[in-house]
């Protein structure tokens, strides 16, 4: 952002975050990249140790990608995505495919969706956090949380495990932040204790999550897949790869499973495992065991004076499609850029409550669509695969914008291959020649983006005489590699432009000439920045 930060000494930190895990980290990472001094406590010794989400959406991707990780993430996971569908591994099975959508994702995003476990996630999370500038203390607990008119104070519990940054050895007892973000998970204290309420449907039972040695070699004979889901046991398997340590088995939840001890997880697993594998005297070590539970509810409220919920805090969906994940980091990434506007100067607080109107129509529709492709469960889910298609939910999302055609409330989605270029929605990929491959690599994260042609009054304006807290990106139109979308979003060239939120969102479209260019540019960020004004 182009304000200068207010270095306060009456704070420790502009945000504290509390909540290491996915979620948490990515919330560190954004705000980091902002300018924020970004403080992250955790209450477990180290990032997960659990694979739990897997799928990484493109929308995801393309913001690890402006993050600077994206060929980390490739690094750690695997463009494996062999889904099988049977009664066990070693017995007959159907191949599901991936729907066409995804196999021609070059042409909606510069990046791909892509395979990688959170247990190998977070530790690259973690470090690009810590190099941003966030200081990052597991073993950590924040306790007694309060409000107060311009600050946010937390006292914490330490205890020597602790992983992250160079930073001090503890953190203090007690923290002084500018504003909180709760990242503490579904069960997580925060929102109960600021009284915010969850609409949505139990899901009952708990699921299992195991890790495991073991060969597998006799049940695959020789086959090559990614997973291996058995409908009639509720179950997943996947299998030890390059980028997983350990075979990994999931059981979604199950009412039998609610009364296990936990102190048997692992025992009781293994004939579950052998039953999925089809081997029955299946050697297994067992490496680590957990039980879990899931629900589909949003949180009523996402924010409550300096206080923001992200991730499972906000929402909570089933694992069918890696959603919540995805959904969580989105959170995040709608939320830094606004914290960090307002810390700045840029912007008054009622950009922050755009976060909840922005998001949650979105997270909602996102969970309605899970729970009905869900049906009966995992089963049911892969079987109506080949006819899923994720994107328009990950790259077609729409934000309600004062200035946007045709936003459906009940519909806040368009079609990502059509790009509309309306305001609310996600800038648009135009695939360019040369060493810069899209119009998302033009966009500033950590300012507003004029997208335009050259021939445009606008960009002429704005390379002459630029604007503070605005990058221009200008095309030509022998930069093009996609004229067809290009033409279709600026039909106008000498008119034409995309004003763009730090976010890669659309805020204002430019349609017709202007006797002052620079002046409308000026007033379109400042209507971002002040919504309600």
């Amino acid at each position: 952002m182009s304000g200068e930060f207010r270095r306060d000494d009456a704070y420790d930190c502009d945000v504290l975050v509390v909540g290491g895990g996915l979620v948490g980290l990515v919330a560190s990472m954004f705000l980091a990249q902002q300018g924020l001094r970004v403080w992250v406590v955790e209450r477990h010794a180290a990032t997960s140790s659990h694979p739990k989400l897997r799928g990484v959406s493109a929308r995801t991707m393309e913001l690890y990608r402006s993050a600077g990780i994206e060929e980390r993430i490739r690094a750690a996971g695997e463009n494996h995505f062999g889904v099988a569908i049977g009664a066990s591994l070693a017995g007959d099975y159907e191949r599901v495919h991936l729907p066409l959508a995804l196999a021609r994702q070059n042409r909606l995003s510069p990046t791909t969706h892509y395979a990688c476990d959170q247990d190998r996630m977070e530790p690259i999370l973690l470090q690009r956090s810590a190099e941003l500038g966030a200081q990052l203390f597991y073993g950590c607990t924040a306790a007694n949380i309060e409000q107060h008119e311009s600050t946010v104070t937390a006292d914490v519990v330490w205890s020597p495990s602790t992983v992250g940054t160079p930073a001090p050895a503890a953190p203090p007892s007690r923290i002084t932040a500018r504003y909180l973000v709760a990242a503490d998970g579904a069960r997580g204290s925060i929102r109960t204790s600021l009284g915010i309420g969850r609409h949505g449907q139990p899901i009952p039972g708990r699921g299992l999550s195991v890790l495991f040695d073991a060969d597998l070699e006799p049940a695959m004979r020789g086959r090559r897949i990614s997973a291996m889901v058995a409908p009639a046991k509720g179950a997943l398997l996947f299998t030890r790869s390059d980028a997983r340590d350990h075979n990994w088995f999931a059981l979604t939840p199950r009412a039998d499973l609610d009364s296990i001890d936990p102190a048997a997880v692992a025992s009781e697993a293994i004939p579950m495992i052998r039953s999925v594998v089809g081997v029955a005297d299946l050697d297994i070590a067992v490496h680590s065991a957990m039980t879990w539970s899931t629900g589909a509810f949003v949180a009523d409220h996402y924010r409550a004076g300096r206080i923001f919920l992200v991730g499972d805090a906000a929402h909570l969906m089933p694992p069918y499609g890696g959603f919540g994940g995805n959904t969580g980091i989105a959170d995040a990434h709608n939320l830094a850029w606004k914290l960090a506007a307002v810390c700045s100067g840029d912007a008054e607080d009622a950009l922050l409550d755009t976060y909840q109107s922005e998001r949650q129509p979105i997270t909602e529709f996102t969970l309605k669509h899970v729970m009905l492709r869900a049906g009966d469960g995992i089963g049911e889910f892969f079987r109506q695969f080949d006819q899923f298609d994720p994107n328009p939910i990950t790259l077609g999302f729409r934000y309600p914008m004062a200035a946007a055609v045709g936003f459906d409330p009940e519909l806040p989605i368009e079609d990502p291959a059509q790009p509309s270029g309306q305001p609310g929605t996600r800038a648009p990929h135009i695939p360019l020649n040369g060493a810069t491959s899209s119009t998302l690599d033009l966009l500033d994260p950590g300012a507003f983006t004029f997208l335009a042609p050259d021939a445009s009054s606008y960009a002429y304006t704005l390379r002459t005489h630029p604007i503070s807290g605005v990058r221009l990106g200008e095309i030509r139109r022998d930069e093009l590699a996609d004229h067809h979308t290009w033409d279709r979003i600026f039909p106008a060239p000498e008119n034409a432009g995309l004003l763009i939120r730090p976010d890669g969102v659309i805020c204002w479209r430019a349609q017709s000439t202007h006797p002052d260019p620079a002046l409308v540019v000026r007033t379109a960020r400042a209507r971002a920045l002040q919504p309600k004004t």
